[in-house]
C-alpha cells in the first residue's frame, strides 16, 4: 500500500517500480509520490519522460532510461499501459527481450515506474515473474472496505487525529471515492491546524451533503419512525431547489436497492457478489446492508408500491406535487 511506499522511501529510492491495480487515485499517488522522491522536486523536460505503450514500443523507453539525463542527476522514466504483463491482447506487440537484461542491471541514474492499471497480471509469463520478482511491487487495489478506517485515519498528519464516529460520518457523507475522501480530510486538517479532533460533528459542519446522502439520511428517519426529522429533511432538499420528482426517483432507486440487497444476502451472497450483481460499489452495498437491516422485507417491498403510486400521480397531475411527497413521508413512516 501507499503508506508502506512512503515509509521505504524515506531511506531509499528503487531503480525500479511495478505498480498493479485499478485504483486510479493510488496509482497516480504512487507515481506522484516516487516521482517527487526520486527527483528533489526539481521536474523538466530532461529528466522526467512517459511512456505509453498504446503508441510506442518498449525498447524505446529503455534506450532512454539507459541515456544519462541532459544535465546529468537523476531521472524518471513512466511506462504507462503495459498490457504485455497480462493476458490481454496488445495494441502494440512489444519485444520484452531487453527489459529481461534491463531489470537484472538496471541504470544507476534512472528510476522506471512501470504503470499497470489491471486488476490482475499474467503470472504464467516469464516477464511477469521476472519483474514481480526483482522489482519493487506496489499494489494500487481498490481500499477493502473493512480497511478504509485506518485508510482514512492514516490521511491525518502531526497532532491532528480523527475519531471513530467521525471517520463514520465521513463514510457515511463521502462513501469510499478516495479521491473526495482525500480532499475532504485536507479541508478537515487544514481546518483544525496542528493540533486537535476532528469529530462525527465537525465532519457534518465541514462536509456538504449530496442529495444521494440526504436521501439515505431521509430513509434512516423513515426506518426510525422519526417523522418529524423525516419531514425537516425533505423541506431541506425542496428548500434548496429539489424537484419533487427527483426526489421520488432517487428514493424508489434507494429502497429497491435495499431490497435487492436484503434478498440477496439472505441467499448468501457476499458484499462483492451483491456489487455485481446489482451494478453498483462494494462500499455502497456496505452501507445499504447496514440500511436494509432497519426494514422488514415486506415493509420495503410496500414502500417500493407507495412510491411508484406517489410517482403516477405527481405525473399525471393529481394534486400539488409537494403535498404528495408529504403524504407519501407519512405512509412510509406508519
Amino acid at each position: 500500500m501507499i503508506t508502506d511506499l512512503h515509509k521505504k522511501l524515506k531511506k531509499s529510492v528503487s531503480p525500479i517500480y511495478l505498480l498493479v491495480g485499478t485504483e486510479d487515485f493510488l496509482l497516480q499517488e504512487a507515481e506522484n509520490t516516487i516521482v517527487k522522491a526520486a527527483l528533489q522536486g526539481e521536474i523538466d523536460d530532461f529528466n522526467f519522460q512517459t511512456y505509453d505503450l498504446k503508441e510506442v514500443f518498449l525498447g524505446d523507453a529503455l534506450e532512454d532510461a539507459q541515456t544519462p539525463s541532459f544535465f546529468g542527476g537523476h531521472k524518471v522514466i513512466i511506462i504507462k499501459s503495459c498490457t504485455f504483463l497480462t493476458a490481454q491482447k496488445e495494441k502494440n506487440v512489444q519485444d520484452v527481450e531487453p527489459l529481461f537484461d534491463y531489470i537484472e542491471n538496471p541504470s544507476p541514474f534512472t528510476t522506471v515506474v512501470f504503470v499497470a492499471p489491471y486488476e490482475k497480471l499474467d503470472e504464467r509469463k516469464k516477464v511477469t515473474k521476472a519483474l514481480k520478482k526483482l522489482v519493487e511491487l506496489v499494489e494500487c487495489h481498490p481500499v477493502e472496505v473493512n480497511n478504509l478506517d485506518s485508510w482514512i485515519k492514516d490521511q491525518f498528519t502531526g497532532n491532528v487525529i480523527i475519531t471513530n464516529d467521525g471517520v463514520e460520518s465521513l463514510k457515511l457523507l463521502v462513501g469510499n471515492n478516495l479521491s473526495i475522501l482525500k480532499l475532504e480530510c485536507e479541508k478537515l486538517q487544514l481546518f483544525i491546524g496542528d493540533e486537535g479532533e476532528v469529530n462525527a460533528e465537525l465532519v457534518e459542519l465541514m462536509v456538504a451533503k449530496t442529495i444521494e446522502q440526504n436521501i439515505f439520511s431521509l430513509i434512516e428517519k423513515i426506518a426510525a419512525r422519526q417523522t418529524t426529522e423525516a419531514l425537516k429533511i425533505l423541506h431541506e432538499l425542496l428548500y434548496v431547489g429539489e424537484e419533487p420528482i427527483k426526489v421520488v426517483a432517487l428514493l424508489a432507486s434507494q429502497i429497491r436497492l435495499l431490497y435487492e440487497i436484503k434478498q440477496l444476502s439472505g441467499n448468501g451472497y457476499s458484499n462483492n457478489q451483491i456489487a455485481s450483481s446489482v451494478g453498483v460499489s462494494p462500499g455502497r452495498v456496505f452501507y445499504g446492508q447496514k440500511q436494509s437491516n432497519l426494514f422488514q422485507a415486506n415493509e420495503l417491498k410496500e414502500a417500493i408500491k407507495l412510491i411508484a403510486k406517489a410517482d403516477y400521480n405527481m405525473k399525471t397531475g393529481q394534486g400539488d406535487k409537494v403535498l404528495i411527497l408529504e403524504m407519501l413521508i407519512l405512509q412510509m413512516n406508519k
